[in-house]
């Protein structure tokens, strides 16, 4: 996660807790069976947001942003959207293979995500989660 925050907080105004790339709910499951089936890969966007999103926890504020991975780095394009975190509940789901949590600011948006928890990845999940969550 270390690597994460660190792409990341150059582009924010706080210092940054935890960090973690994120897909709108349901894309990752869409891909696979398009790729399963011989398409290429359709990716869902759920929301406003980029698909895939970086999300970044400040102490104050929730962070998305349009990213493009580069190999084991992050390329941060811009700034997406930030919330008060005051102002945002997180619910948090998960599965075997998947973690799910979805965001929902004061307004009303919600921003529903899943991040693969394959390959050792449930512990920066939580990780981030207990960051998130606080």
């Amino acid at each position: 996660m270390a690597r994460m925050v660190d792409a990341v907080q150059p582009y924010c105004d706080e210092p940054i807790v935890a960090a973690m790339t994120c897909s709108h709910a349901g894309s990752m499951r869409s891909v696979l069976a398009s790729k399963l089936s011989g398409g290429a890969g359709a990716l869902s966007r759920t929301s406003r947001l980029p698909n895939p999103v970086f999300i970044a926890v400040g102490a104050n504020t929730i962070f998305a942003f349009d990213y493009r991975p580069r190999g084991f780095k992050f390329k941060i394009k811009k700034e997406a959207a930030r919330w008060p975190r005051s102002e945002v509940s997180v619910a948090v789901d998960r599965s075997s293979n998947m973690a799910y949590f979805t965001l929902t600011t004061a307004g009303g948006e919600s921003y529903a995500m899943e991040i693969t928890t394959l390959l050792g990845g449930g512990e920066l999940v939580d990780a981030f989660f207990a960051a998130l969550s606080a």
